[in-house]
């Protein structure tokens, strides 16, 4: 099991697989299907931002265990134009 994932993500095919990869991770780390299915969604929602608004980027994902307890880390990077400053 690798202990970080690093996902480049360009197109809408590298969001579907980025979803996927995020689920097996969560299954592999015994998150319920109900979990696995908010993370997959979380993942897919950020990777599709990367792909509509920067064009490209990553998405790393990584789990964690800290004090019994399990989780999922989900960072996106990209180089886009961000949001802009409202005042």
């Amino acid at each position: 099991m690798a202990s970080e994932l690093r996902l480049a993500i360009a197109s809408d095919a590298d969001v579907i697989a980025a979803r996927q990869q995020g689920r097996d991770l969560a299954a592999q780390h015994g998150f319920s299907a109900g979990d696995q299915t908010v993370i997959a969604v979380a993942i897919s929602e950020i990777a599709r931002n990367i792909v509509r608004y920067a064009k490209a980027g990553e998405v790393l994902l990584r789990a964690v265990n800290s004090a019994n307890r399990t989780g999922i880390v989900v960072i996106a990077r990209d180089q886009g134009p961000g949001i802009r400053d409202v005042e």
